[in-house]
């Protein structure tokens, strides 16, 4: 069952990705950028002195129970500082 969720999850990302892509190349956006917590922060241009590293939210449990401030300040402010770093990198003119 793992295994099969994981090939249909694979697919449906490999999906998405392709039509942005499409829509970068016929017009409907000037462009796009994919951050996502999983990120390896090594892979990154740079690394801001405040991000939120990958250790302290990669293991953060998605059985949709009720989340704590503590950790929404995490995971959100990883998000935007990943999103910053990658946009100020690969998508300056956005």
């Amino acid at each position: 069952m793992k295994r099969s969720f994981e090939s249909i999850y694979r697919k449906a990302n490999d999906a998405v990705r392709a039509r942005l892509f499409d829509h970068v190349e016929v017009g409907k956006l000037r462009g796009f950028c994919l951050a996502y917590l999983g990120q390896m922060d090594r892979a990154l241009p740079y690394i801001p002195p405040d991000l939120v590293r990958r250790e302290q939210v990669k293991d953060y449990p998605t059985d949709f129970s009720a989340m704590s401030q503590s950790d929404i300040s995490l995971l959100s402010r990883r998000g935007e500082l990943l999103t910053r770093v990658l946009i100020s990198r690969y998508c300056e003119d956005l």
